[in-house]
């Protein structure tokens, strides 16, 4: 390890004054996440990259009608491939709560993940004796953590067997699979899953932003759930006036736009009043409805961007900046020209990394949020 070290401070003069320690992380992030993804393979990027052609070299291509549409019905393979790529470095990178939240100053990362678990789970108004639809479940972990405030039994959905596999498996480790499970299933029919009226209360976390059609994702929700019954969740959107500074006559914020959009496997991002338009028309009242972030930049906040900004303060947050992420695909692309990566490891981390960027700009320039709050009771 100190002779790569030296090598690469060699090699590339701007990392001398970097601690060695950080560079050894930088190699050992690389080199742990391309062993992660070997059982995964790569071999699907180009597949997943031509649902996006000439991305961020020709802006504003691929928000033309007809490229969203080729997405929009091309939704299960781009959903679905991208959650092979990415599942691993998400949730060694991340967490296996596959999402964001506002956090206050001195409070862990981790720690902010579960309020706003317990945010949701509290508006859901669910007991031991509820039955609960994770929609979009990823890994688990929102479901296992809200099990474990509430004791209510959770189904989840995912489109991806992978994270059925992993989920199911972690379950099964904490003991708790009697009372949650994944399973193998598409948000936009749920019917083809469960019965009417089957579900005590849903919700979602920056799932459905993956949905080629709102209205129809949110009527099967509408479906499954008991007259009554509560759906909550958390929504990728751009922020149009009066709620932040989305212009989409700016080419700078369609490009940050587009890049969020690859990056993360959508086929486009919405506004905030079509989320509520698309609630209301699949059969639900809208009783809470706000921008998580609204206070972000308050004192005793740290913005939810700040995370994927990084800081030079610790070894987790160096791994996070944009020298950290850049040194790790240094180490991810040497590694993949040695040939101990598979192939098109490089253009993963490339993808992940530009989208990283892209998010931190959305959010500094308040035209993007990942956790527009909403709550809606079934009519």
């Amino acid at each position: 390890m100190d002779t790569l070290v030296a090598s690469v401070k060699t090699y590339l003069p701007f990392t001398e004054d970097i601690p060695d320690q950080y560079l050894q992380l930088s190699f050992l992030v690389g080199l742990f996440a391309i062993l992660l993804l070997r059982p995964r393979g790569s071999n699907n990027v180009g597949t997943y990259e031509n649902l996006y052609p000439q991305a961020r070299t020709d802006i504003g291509a691929n928000t033309h009608h007809s490229k969203i549409s080729e997405r929009q019905k091309e939704y299960k393979t781009l959903v679905d491939t991208f959650y092979d790529l990415v599942t691993d470095f998400y949730e060694y990178g991340w967490s296996r709560s596959f999402h964001f939240a506002p956090r206050k100053v001195d409070e862990p990362f981790q720690s902010s993940l579960l309020r706003l678990e317990s945010k949701l789970a509290d508006s859901l108004e669910i007991d031991a004796e509820s039955k609960v639809l994770d929609v979009g479940c990823g890994v688990g972990g929102p479901m296992r953590n809200i099990h474990r405030m509430t004791k209510s039994d959770i189904t989840g959905v995912t489109i991806n067997q992978y994270q059925v596999d992993k989920g199911n498996r972690y379950c099964k480790e904490e003991g708790i699979e009697e009372k949650t499970r994944s399973i193998i299933g598409d948000f936009q029919n749920l019917d083809s899953e469960f019965d009417a009226g089957t579900f005590d209360a849903c919700y979602e976390i920056e799932a459905t932003c993956h949905s080629p059609d709102k209205v129809d994702t949110y009527s099967q929700v509408a479906h499954v759930l008991k007259k009554g019954g509560i759906f909550a969740g958390f929504e990728w959107v751009v922020l149009p006036s009066p709620d932040g500074n989305f212009d989409a006559s700016k080419k700078e914020d369609v490009r940050i736009k587009e890049g969020i959009e690859v990056g993360n496997g959508l086929p486009t991002l919405a506004t905030p009043a079509e989320v509520k338009s698309a609630l209301e028309a699949s059969g639900f009242e809208v009783l809470t409805f706000e921008d998580a972030n609204i206070d972000m930049h308050q004192p005793g906040n740290i913005p939810w961007y700040s995370t994927l900004a990084g800081e030079y303060k610790s070894l987790s947050g160096f791994r996070m900046t944009p020298l950290g992420r850049a040194l790790t695909h240094v180490m991810v692309t040497t590694l993949e020209f040695l040939r101990i990566a598979p192939k098109g490891s490089a253009r993963v981390s490339n993808l992940l990394n530009r989208t990283a960027e892209d998010l931190v700009e959305g959010g500094q320039k308040n035209i993007f949020t990942p956790s527009w709050f909403f709550v809606a009771k079934k009519i």
